[in-house]
Protein backbone atom coordinates (compact mmCIF):
# COMPACT_ATOMS: atom_id res chain seq x y z
CA UNK A 1 0.00 0.00 0.00
CA UNK A 2 2.91 2.51 0.87
CA UNK A 3 4.61 1.81 -2.56
CA UNK A 4 1.22 2.68 -4.21
CA UNK A 5 0.91 6.12 -2.23
CA UNK A 6 4.62 6.78 -2.98
CA UNK A 7 3.96 6.31 -7.00
CA UNK A 8 0.72 8.58 -6.71
CA UNK A 9 2.54 11.24 -4.82
CA UNK A 10 5.34 11.00 -7.73
CA UNK A 11 2.99 11.02 -10.45
CA UNK A 12 1.54 13.55 -9.16
CA UNK A 13 4.47 15.92 -9.07
CA UNK A 14 5.11 15.05 -12.13
CA UNK A 15 1.46 16.63 -13.46
CA UNK A 16 1.73 19.84 -10.94
CA UNK A 17 5.23 20.51 -12.85
CA UNK A 18 3.73 19.61 -16.07
CA UNK A 19 0.91 22.34 -15.20
CA UNK A 20 3.64 24.54 -14.19
CA UNK A 21 5.53 24.23 -17.28
CA UNK A 22 3.17 24.86 -19.59
CA UNK A 23 1.21 27.82 -17.78
CA UNK A 24 4.54 29.78 -17.31
CA UNK A 25 4.99 28.76 -21.41
CA UNK A 26 2.09 30.18 -22.82
CA UNK A 27 2.41 33.17 -19.89
CA UNK A 28 5.90 33.78 -20.01
CA UNK A 29 6.83 37.21 -20.94
CA UNK A 30 10.14 38.14 -23.04
CA UNK A 31 12.12 41.81 -23.89
CA UNK A 32 12.56 43.51 -26.88
CA UNK A 33 14.00 46.81 -27.91
CA UNK A 34 12.35 49.48 -30.04
CA UNK A 35 14.72 50.28 -33.41
CA UNK A 36 14.87 53.47 -35.36
CA UNK A 37 14.87 52.35 -39.12
CA UNK A 38 12.58 52.26 -42.47
CA UNK A 39 8.68 51.53 -41.63
CA UNK A 40 6.23 50.78 -44.92
CA UNK A 41 2.70 50.15 -44.78
CA UNK A 42 0.59 48.33 -47.01
CA UNK A 43 -2.94 47.55 -47.74
CA UNK A 44 -3.46 44.28 -49.44
CA UNK A 45 -6.18 42.95 -51.94
CA UNK A 46 -6.76 40.26 -54.38
CA UNK A 47 -6.76 42.03 -57.96
CA UNK A 48 -8.12 40.42 -60.94
CA UNK A 49 -6.97 41.10 -64.50
CA UNK A 50 -9.69 42.94 -66.21
CA UNK A 51 -9.26 44.13 -70.17
CA UNK A 52 -10.48 48.26 -70.97
CA UNK A 53 -12.03 46.86 -74.37
CA UNK A 54 -14.57 44.63 -74.41
CA UNK A 55 -17.06 44.30 -77.32
CA UNK A 56 -20.25 42.11 -77.03
CA UNK A 57 -21.93 41.72 -80.90
CA UNK A 58 -25.99 42.17 -80.28
CA UNK A 59 -29.07 42.11 -82.16
CA UNK A 60 -31.99 44.50 -82.15
CA UNK A 61 -34.81 42.16 -82.83
CA UNK A 62 -34.64 38.30 -83.19
CA UNK A 63 -32.53 37.53 -86.55
CA UNK A 64 -30.81 34.25 -88.18
CA UNK A 65 -27.15 34.40 -88.51
CA UNK A 66 -26.31 33.74 -92.26
CA UNK A 67 -22.22 33.35 -91.21
CA UNK A 68 -19.28 33.38 -88.91
CA UNK A 69 -16.30 34.54 -90.33
CA UNK A 70 -14.10 34.06 -87.10
CA UNK A 71 -13.21 31.03 -84.57
CA UNK A 72 -12.72 31.69 -80.96
CA UNK A 73 -9.49 32.72 -80.64
CA UNK A 74 -8.82 34.26 -83.65
CA UNK A 75 -7.42 37.85 -84.12
CA UNK A 76 -8.92 40.39 -86.13
CA UNK A 77 -8.48 43.68 -87.33
CA UNK A 78 -10.81 47.14 -86.37
CA UNK A 79 -13.53 46.99 -89.25
CA UNK A 80 -12.99 43.46 -89.94
CA UNK A 81 -16.02 41.53 -91.04
CA UNK A 82 -16.84 38.54 -87.83
CA UNK A 83 -20.18 37.88 -88.64
CA UNK A 84 -23.00 37.97 -91.19
CA UNK A 85 -26.86 38.37 -90.40
CA UNK A 86 -29.65 38.33 -92.31
CA UNK A 87 -29.69 41.97 -93.44
CA UNK A 88 -26.44 43.59 -91.64
CA UNK A 89 -22.82 42.60 -91.00
CA UNK A 90 -20.91 42.85 -87.69
CA UNK A 91 -17.46 44.27 -88.01
CA UNK A 92 -14.93 44.35 -85.19
CA UNK A 93 -14.98 48.30 -83.27
CA UNK A 94 -11.28 47.69 -82.73
CA UNK A 95 -8.64 44.93 -82.88
CA UNK A 96 -8.56 42.64 -80.48
CA UNK A 97 -9.27 38.79 -80.14
CA UNK A 98 -12.49 36.65 -80.35
CA UNK A 99 -12.76 35.29 -76.92
CA UNK A 100 -16.34 34.11 -77.61
CA UNK A 101 -19.22 32.68 -79.78
CA UNK A 102 -22.07 31.67 -78.19
CA UNK A 103 -24.38 30.36 -81.68
CA UNK A 104 -23.63 28.54 -84.90
CA UNK A 105 -24.30 29.88 -88.38
CA UNK A 106 -27.87 29.04 -88.84
CA UNK A 107 -29.57 29.69 -85.27
CA UNK A 108 -31.79 32.42 -84.67
CA UNK A 109 -30.78 34.99 -82.14
CA UNK A 110 -32.68 36.77 -79.29
CA UNK A 111 -33.08 40.96 -78.96
CA UNK A 112 -29.67 41.76 -76.91
CA UNK A 113 -27.91 38.38 -76.54
CA UNK A 114 -24.57 37.99 -77.07
CA UNK A 115 -23.63 36.32 -80.30
CA UNK A 116 -20.08 36.66 -80.01
CA UNK A 117 -17.48 38.64 -77.80
CA UNK A 118 -14.38 40.80 -78.96
CA UNK A 119 -11.37 41.39 -76.38
CA UNK A 120 -8.50 43.88 -76.74
CA UNK A 121 -5.68 41.39 -74.49
CA UNK A 122 -3.27 44.56 -74.79
CA UNK A 123 -5.01 46.89 -72.92
CA UNK A 124 -5.46 45.57 -69.18
CA UNK A 125 -5.91 47.03 -65.78
CA UNK A 126 -5.70 45.03 -62.21
CA UNK A 127 -9.42 45.23 -60.41
CA UNK A 128 -8.94 45.37 -56.73
CA UNK A 129 -12.03 45.05 -54.10
CA UNK A 130 -11.48 46.24 -50.65
CA UNK A 131 -13.56 46.88 -47.62
CA UNK A 132 -14.61 50.13 -46.86
CA UNK A 133 -11.91 50.34 -43.87
CA UNK A 134 -9.39 50.18 -46.56
CA UNK A 135 -10.72 52.11 -48.99
CA UNK A 136 -10.80 55.72 -47.27
CA UNK A 137 -7.16 55.23 -46.84
CA UNK A 138 -6.32 54.48 -50.98
CA UNK A 139 -6.20 57.54 -53.63
CA UNK A 140 -4.76 57.63 -56.72
CA UNK A 141 -1.25 57.89 -57.50
CA UNK A 142 -0.35 55.64 -54.53
CA UNK A 143 2.36 53.51 -55.60
CA UNK A 144 1.35 49.20 -55.87
CA UNK A 145 3.39 46.20 -56.09
CA UNK A 146 1.81 43.14 -57.68
CA UNK A 147 2.74 39.65 -57.68
CA UNK A 148 1.54 36.86 -59.43
CA UNK A 149 0.66 33.16 -58.53
CA UNK A 150 2.42 31.77 -61.71
CA UNK A 151 5.36 34.29 -61.51
CA UNK A 152 6.42 34.48 -57.52
CA UNK A 153 9.69 35.47 -58.30
CA UNK A 154 8.45 38.91 -60.52
CA UNK A 155 7.30 41.61 -58.79
CA UNK A 156 5.83 44.19 -61.04
CA UNK A 157 4.99 47.75 -60.10
CA UNK A 158 2.27 50.10 -61.07
CA UNK A 159 -0.05 52.85 -59.62
CA UNK A 160 -3.51 53.66 -58.45
CA UNK A 161 -5.57 55.07 -61.33
CA UNK A 162 -8.93 54.96 -59.53
CA UNK A 163 -11.19 54.80 -56.55
CA UNK A 164 -14.62 54.22 -57.05
CA UNK A 165 -18.03 52.46 -55.65
CA UNK A 166 -19.96 49.51 -57.70
CA UNK A 167 -23.04 49.02 -56.00
CA UNK A 168 -21.67 47.85 -52.67
CA UNK A 169 -18.47 47.42 -53.52
CA UNK A 170 -15.41 49.73 -53.04
CA UNK A 171 -12.93 49.25 -56.54
CA UNK A 172 -9.50 50.33 -56.93
CA UNK A 173 -8.17 50.26 -60.03
CA UNK A 174 -4.65 49.44 -60.70
CA UNK A 175 -2.55 49.94 -63.91
CA UNK A 176 0.86 48.49 -64.02
CA UNK A 177 4.15 49.81 -65.66
CA UNK A 178 4.41 46.79 -67.94
CA UNK A 179 2.59 43.09 -68.39
CA UNK A 180 4.13 40.02 -67.81
CA UNK A 181 3.78 37.76 -71.03
CA UNK A 182 1.23 35.32 -71.29
CA UNK A 183 -1.18 37.63 -68.54
CA UNK A 184 -4.90 36.97 -69.69
CA UNK A 185 -8.31 38.87 -68.43
CA UNK A 186 -9.69 36.37 -65.83
CA UNK A 187 -6.31 35.68 -63.64
CA UNK A 188 -6.02 37.29 -60.18
CA UNK A 189 -2.67 38.46 -58.19
CA UNK A 190 -1.39 39.73 -55.02
CA UNK A 191 -1.93 43.50 -54.47
CA UNK A 192 0.26 46.03 -52.30
CA UNK A 193 -1.02 49.52 -52.04
CA UNK A 194 1.33 51.37 -50.20
CA UNK A 195 -0.59 53.88 -47.89
CA UNK A 196 2.47 55.29 -45.40
CA UNK A 197 6.19 55.28 -45.43
CA UNK A 198 8.70 56.65 -42.70
CA UNK A 199 12.31 57.16 -42.81
CA UNK A 200 14.50 57.24 -39.45
CA UNK A 201 11.11 56.67 -37.43
CA UNK A 202 11.36 55.50 -33.57
CA UNK A 203 9.62 51.83 -34.36
CA UNK A 204 8.37 49.27 -31.17
CA UNK A 205 7.28 45.29 -32.12
CA UNK A 206 3.69 45.22 -32.65
CA UNK A 207 3.50 42.01 -30.40
CA UNK A 208 4.50 44.63 -27.31
CA UNK A 209 1.29 47.25 -28.24
CA UNK A 210 -1.29 46.40 -25.92
CA UNK A 211 -4.70 48.55 -26.04
CA UNK A 212 -2.47 51.33 -27.14
CA UNK A 213 -0.10 50.91 -24.18
CA UNK A 214 3.69 49.15 -23.85
CA UNK A 215 4.87 47.99 -20.96
CA UNK A 216 8.92 49.84 -20.38
CA UNK A 217 11.52 48.30 -18.76
CA UNK A 218 14.00 51.09 -17.83
CA UNK A 219 16.45 51.17 -15.68
CA UNK A 220 15.13 47.52 -13.83
CA UNK A 221 11.44 49.51 -13.58
CA UNK A 222 8.48 48.46 -15.44
CA UNK A 223 5.96 50.79 -16.08
CA UNK A 224 2.89 50.98 -18.73
CA UNK A 225 3.57 53.99 -21.31
CA UNK A 226 0.72 55.26 -23.55
CA UNK A 227 1.67 55.15 -27.06
CA UNK A 228 0.47 57.02 -30.24
CA UNK A 229 1.29 55.34 -33.29
CA UNK A 230 1.95 56.24 -37.24
CA UNK A 231 2.78 53.58 -40.17
CA UNK A 232 2.20 50.03 -39.21
CA UNK A 233 3.64 47.34 -41.34
CA UNK A 234 3.23 43.53 -40.45
CA UNK A 235 5.75 43.37 -37.86
CA UNK A 236 6.81 47.11 -36.40
CA UNK A 237 4.81 50.36 -35.43
CA UNK A 238 6.19 54.20 -35.57
CA UNK A 239 5.79 55.86 -32.31
CA UNK A 240 4.62 59.27 -32.59
CA UNK A 241 4.31 60.86 -29.01
CA UNK A 242 5.08 58.49 -25.98
CA UNK A 243 7.97 58.37 -23.42
CA UNK A 244 10.10 55.65 -25.83
CA UNK A 245 13.78 55.71 -25.75
CA UNK A 246 15.66 53.59 -28.09
CA UNK A 247 17.93 52.47 -25.83
CA UNK A 248 14.62 50.91 -23.26
CA UNK A 249 13.32 47.58 -23.49
CA UNK A 250 10.18 46.56 -24.41
CA UNK A 251 7.89 43.28 -22.37
CA UNK A 252 6.53 41.53 -25.09
CA UNK A 253 4.00 38.85 -25.55
CA UNK A 254 5.86 35.03 -26.06
CA UNK A 255 5.74 32.98 -29.14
Amino acid sequence: MKRIWIIVGIASLAIAALLVFFIGGFGRQELASPKVGKVVESIYGLGTVTADQVYRAKAGISVQIRELSVTEGDQVKAGQVVARLEESVVKAPFAGTITEISFKAGEIVAPQVPILTLTNLSQLFLEVNLEQQSILRVKPDLLVQVSFESLRSEKVSGKVKAVYPRGSEFIVRVELEHWPKGVLPGMTADVAILVGEKENALLVPLNAINGGKVTRVRERKREKIDVKLGVVDSQWAEVISGDIRSDDQLVVRGR
